[in-house]
């Protein structure tokens, strides 16, 4: 039998014995040349597979006092997958410090990986790799799956408990996996509530063009009816994620709304770049306009005036996902929605309505 393959042989009986029990946590294995004679293999080989044992965790090489099994054998980590390019405003960024803090408070180890990067290993070693990790289940913060995207058959054949995190509403049916989502459509729809209760009439979007938050654009007339908003004229506007393109909407849209009261953003940085580019045209926020973010940026709070938006909750969803993980079994899919909240601060405080509450009071 080719040395290699004596390697792999005592490699895979002695890690069988480990993962099955017979070989228990903190059991001191016998010497090396008793060892190899009891496996009947020469000490090169059994140095080989323990070394191969040693990398993954399996057993311990005390200088001076031997090999032992290591205390804990369990399948006890979390794998963090996500897009490489992660920019800052990538909800990853936000909701995994949530998802390490409870998993150390539950005893998980925790580690991450680039999508592109098992992309790039093919099914067959990114499977293999994985199998050796001792993973408990995996948590997958990316969206808008089709079904056919090799993470997803590496995942099945793994055959282990996957959550997604922060997906679209259906990419549970879509993947085979369970989701843990935000209701989209009801959390955007809560920011022109709240504009609409602070006194805004004239509120008109600025938004991503391929990023609708769940709402067709011909549905904005009838929703800004039905919250006794001004329905006329063009209620949405589109810019991409860089100043220039944020910069160049929202000046269409205040030539296109010259009495335009407040300004509905896709994203809490969309409405940074849209409160800088206001008062670089001399705007006061929100005694001229007011502007309202969504997605719930921390830094939020620092800003001036501080942004109102919705706020997603990264964080609480980090830490449900590490409760939830444990019953998302592959081959049985679940949605769970994590809440949301609205905050108000002073970029949507509306300067007349303070006005007639201050008279009031």
């Amino acid at each position: 039998m080719p040395d290699g393959w004596k390697k792999d042989k005592v490699y895979l009986q002695l890690k069988q014995k480990i993962l099955s029990g017979d070989f228990t946590p903190g059991m001191r294995l016998p010497k090396e040349l008793e060892f190899s004679r009891e496996l009947n293999v020469a000490k090169v080989t059994l140095r080989s597979a323990l070394a191969r044992l040693e990398s993954e965790g399996l057993v311990e090489r005390l200088p001076s006092k031997g090999t032992f099994v290591a205390g804990d054998t369990a399948a006890n980590l979390i794998l963090i997958v996500i897009p490489q390019q992660a920019g800052l405003h990538y909800p990853c960024q936000y909701i995994a410090p949530g998802i390490t803090a409870a998993a150390a408070a539950a005893g998980y180890r925790v580690d991450f990986c680039f999508v592109e990067y098992l992309r790039e290993l093919g099914t067959v070693k990114a499977v293999d790799y994985l199998k050796r990790k001792k993973l408990f289940g995996t948590l997958l913060i990316d969206s808008t799956y089709l079904g056919h995207e090799p993470e997803l058959e590496i995942f099945h054949r793994l055959g282990l408990p996957l959550l997604l995190i922060h997906p679209k509403m259906n990419d549970h049916a879509v993947t085979g996996f369970s989701s843990l989502v935000t209701d989209t459509r009801q959390a955007w729809r809560s920011g022109l509530e709240h504009l609409a209760g602070n006194g805004y009439e004239n509120v008109r979007i600025l938004e991503q063009k391929n990023g609708l938050r769940e709402w067709d654009a011909l549905e904005y007339p009838a929703l800004f009816r039905k919250l006794g908003l001004n329905p006329q004229g063009r209620l949405c506007y589109y810019a991409e994620m860089d100043s220039d393109s944020i910069t160049a909407g929202l000046k269409t849209l205040l030539r296109e709304n010259p009495d335009v009261q407040a300004v509905y953003c896709y994203s809490d940085f969309y409405a940074i770049k849209v409160m800088k580019a206001l008062k670089a045209m001399n705007f006061q926020i929100p005694e001229d306009i007011a502007v309202m973010g969504y997605c719930g940026y921390p830094g939020n709070v620092m800003l001036d005036p501080p942004l109102s938006t919705v706020d997603l909750g990264y964080m609480n969803i980090g830490r449900m996902a590490v409760d939830l993980l444990p019953r998302c079994q592959e081959g049985n899919p679940e949605r769970y929605f994590s809440p949301y909240q609205v905050i108000g601060r002073k970029s949507t405080d509306n300067p007349a309505l303070l006005r007639i509450m201050n008279v009031n009071f």
